[in-house]
Order: C-alpha cells, then structure tokens, then sequence
C-alpha cells in the first residue's frame, strides 16, 4: 500500500518519540531533533557539506567529543574513506552505509573505510573512548564517483585497521597472488650467477669483490596490525621469501632485514628511545628502520673493511618530530596536515661535507633529501632535474670523496636502490671513498660502470649493492626474466 502524506508525519513523529526517549541515557543532543526530522524529510536529497561537521557542539557531560570529518575521498565509487580528528584512540563508527564501519582512531586522527549505496547517502559519525560514553552524531553525505577508481594511476591505497593506510600491491605480495614460478626462480638464479662469474672472472682481475642485496620487506608483512585477515587470504610462501631463498642459493651475498625488524618491534626499549621501523602515513623506513638497514648492510662491509664499520647510535642526534602525512596519505587524497605523524629524526652529529659539486657529481651535504623539513614536510624531494640545480635524493649521483683522510681504506662501490633507501641514502654513502647512487628504481645492474668508479689502485669497484624491497620484487629482475 502507498503511503500517504499523513502516515510519512505519523511514522516521523514515532521515530522523534523514540529519540527524545533516549535523550536521558545517551548524549544526544535535544537541539539536533529539529535537523534530524528535516533531513529524514529529505533523504537522499540532503546537500549537507562536510564543512559543516566542524561545527562546534556543546558535549553533554561524561560524553565523549564529537569527531570533526575533515573529508570524504572515494576508493572506489561506492567506497569512501571518512577521515579527520577526534580524541585520542577513540572508536570511531560510521553508520547510514551499506555496512556500519568501526575503527580506532591512530592518536588524534581517524580514518574509516565505508561503503555506500549506490546514490547520495547520509552517513553518521560517532566517537568513543574507554571511558566515556557515546558521542554526538556527526552527519555528512558521500556521493558516488564513476571515476574513483581510476584517479591513483597504479598507486591505489587502501584504509586498514586502526586508521592506517597502505598500498594495495602490498597485499599481493602478502597473500601469494604473485609468485614466481620455479622456471623463473631458476632464470634469477642464473641471472644472479653469471653476474657475479663474470664481474670476478672478466673484470675484477682477482681483485676482491662481492654483490650484496640488501633485502626491505613491506610494514605489512611485519607489522600484523595493518590489513584485515580476510583481506589477506592464505599462502603457503611469499616473493619476499621466494627471493631470499633464491638468491642464498647464489654466489650475492643476502642481507634479509625481515628478522631484524621483527626483532626490533619487540624490543619496547627501542621502539620508545627511536621509534618504529616504518612510517605510519609513508611506505618508507623511519630514520631507526633506516639506520638499522644501514647497520646491517655496513656490518657486512666492515668483514673487509673495518673503517667502513656503520656508525653507532650515538653519533645521531635523535629528535622528535611533527611531520605531514607522506605519500600513503598523498596518494590517498587526504590532507597531509591532518593525517600527520610523529617521527623521530636521526641527526647525523659527524660531517657530511664530501664530495664535490660538479656535472654528474655532488656533495652528500648538497642532496636535498625532503621536500622542505622546515614546515614538517618529510616527504621525499622527488621532483628534481638538471635545470633546477637542487640535488635531490631519488637522482643519479657520483660521490668522489677521494679529498677525505681515510680515504685509503674505504671501499668504492655502485649502488642499485629504490624508494626504501631514501632515507638513508646520504649516511651510507658517508662510508664510501668513492660511490655511484643509482637512480631511483634503476634496478638492472650494469657492469659496465664497475670499473668507471673504483678507486684509483682498482680494476672494478669493490662492492656492487642492490637494495630492494618487496614491493619492487617482481620487477627488479626484468633483465633476468626477458
């Protein structure tokens, strides 16, 4: 039967009823019920804004704050990410979609994955900590975006658990769904063979050389807390450990930094002297994740040449930090002032003035490593060219600090590496006399310039080292694979 006019009154009037008799046990706001009727009028026609859901509410006693949305971003075009700031590690629910959304908020920020229908829908946000009771509803309308799920061009992110953000091919990396196949293993392996057979046989002249990979795994294959099991799904390997395995089975060198991380985050000592080992709005290394990759890496070089031995954590200064959300939260679409974090900053204390500034050449000093660290913004500088003249980090550089005392018994080497050594690119090139940074994501080895950047008493340089992660695993070997 079609309802008529009276009956739509009859049925609004029951619902404000049944909410004025809540009023008293729950912390609803009485001066809302005229807004609330008004837009059960309007429905789906609602052109509420997000703007409006900073307007200050005067929270009831024992009650928690009303979360502020500063935004709403679609994923896909029915599934949009709520985002902005409440009290600290409160429960956020977001009802009115398709599915009701929970999360917790990451300190003083929230953002929550929700699908909606298939048209404008109204949705209700709430807040909660431990020890208050419910907030006041926030409401907001998302819209459908036809063309949502084209805007990130292969960087897709998602929202995870606890508020946190990662990169959707992190979940195929985790869940198997890109595996090698035994044939291709077998084409790395002989590809990582003849590399080594050849740099030593034809080029290094008996000199004593080595190829070190230096192995990044993603947060989300250490850090348990991030994607949603059901999101995962079940695998028996990984490409991470298909690559570890393979290349032990070679004459490279592996430094497998998965054990280490996980060990650190279970040392709660470190974690609150440094902080974690990865970003939590950026799929790169802290400056602590950074300098354990740099000590494990440098610890392998110091078997042969002890003066090349890492710097100790005391030669850091260590400093807290408010920085803007990185390229997770970029890619996203989300405000980098909202969803920011806080770091802890390794300040090296001992002298990165080596090198020269010249075509193709610079000093470590030179590298412009963030986009602007003065404003908190910690992202990565990687839009430099040769016309700007800013040496910025994700570049190819020669670094020849031949001028330097000790010199004589520091190593020469090339290094291969991508978005994971950012962050420690400069204090490991510190450790070198004389060293070729790749540029970013330039991942096939070239022998060619083994001997164009040794020291001057070499045949070839003495270490060619490729730092990749996993992210960039079923790439890296393209050369192999071809």
């Amino acid at each position: 039967m079609k309802k008529t006019n009276r009956t739509r009154s009859i049925t609004l009037l029951l619902g404000l009823v049944m909410l004025l008799g809540v009023v008293l046990g729950a912390c609803v706001d009485t001066s809302q019920v005229d807004a609330w009727l008004e837009q059960s009028r309007l429905g789906e026609e609602s052109s509420q804004h997000v703007e409006e859901s900073e307007t200050e509410l005067s929270t009831p006693e024992g009650c928690t704050d009303a979360p502020v949305v500063k935004g709403v971003i679609n994923i896909e075009p029915t599934v949009v990410a709520v985002y902005g700031t409440c009290e600290e590690n409160a429960v956020i629910r977001v009802t009115g979609g398709k599915k009701d959304a929970e999360t917790k908020a990451h300190g003083t920020y929230f953002i929550a994955e929700v699908q909606i229908w298939d048209r404008n829908t109204l949705l209700k946000v709430t807040a909660q900590t431990e020890s208050e009771e419910i907030s006041l509803e926030r409401e907001i309308v998302a819209r459908k975006d036809a063309t949502a799920d084209t805007l990130l061009d292969g960087n897709s992110v998602s929202v995870g658990l606890n508020s946190r953000l990662y990169f959707d091919k992190m979940v195929e990396d985790l869940s198997g769904t890109n595996l090698y196949t035994e044939s291709e293993l077998g084409k790395i392996r002989e590809y990582v063979t003849d590399t080594v057979t050849s740099y030593y046989n034809d080029r290094a002249g008996g000199q004593d050389v080595e190829l070190i990979y230096l192995l990044v795994p993603n947060v989300t294959s250490v850090d348990k807390t991030i994607v949603p099991e059901d999101v995962i799904g079940k695998t028996n390997t990984t490409i991470y450990q298909q690559v570890v395995n393979t290349l032990s089975q070679t004459r490279a060198t592996v430094v497998d930094l998965k054990p280490v991380f996980e060990a650190a985050m279970q040392d709660e000592a470190a974690m609150s002297k440094f902080g974690g080992v990865y970003r939590e709005t950026d799929s790169a290394l802290t400056d602590y994740g950074a300098y354990l990759a740099y000590r494990e890496l440098m610890n392998v070089v110091a078997q042969t040449f002890p003066e090349a031995a890492p710097r100790t954590e005391e030669e850091f200064e260590w400093k807290n930090i408010t920085v803007k959300g990185g390229n997770l939260v970029g890619y996203r679409e989300l405000d980098g002032e909202v969803i920011n974090e806080e770091i802890i900053a390794a300040v090296p204390t001992f002298k990165l003035d080596y090198g020269k500034n010249a075509a193709g050449s610079t000093k470590i000093s030179s590298i412009q490593k963030y986009v602007d660290k003065e404003n908190g913004d910690y992202n990565y500088f990687l839009s430099a060219d040769s016309a700007d003249g800013i040496n910025g980090v994700t570049e190819r550089w020669l670094i020849d600090a031949t001028d330097r005392e000790d010199a004589a018994v520091l190593p020469s080497a090339i290094i291969y590496r991508d978005y994971s050594s950012l962050s420690f690119s400069d204090i490991l090139a510190e450790r070198f006399s004389k060293l070729m940074l790749g540029k970013m994501n330039d991942l096939n080895i070239n022998l060619s310039n083994a001997p164009q950047y040794a020291n001057d008493d070499d045949a070839v340089v003495d270490y060619i080292i490729v730092i990749l992660s996993e992210e960039n695993m079923d790439s890296a070997f393209s050369l192999a694979l071809s």
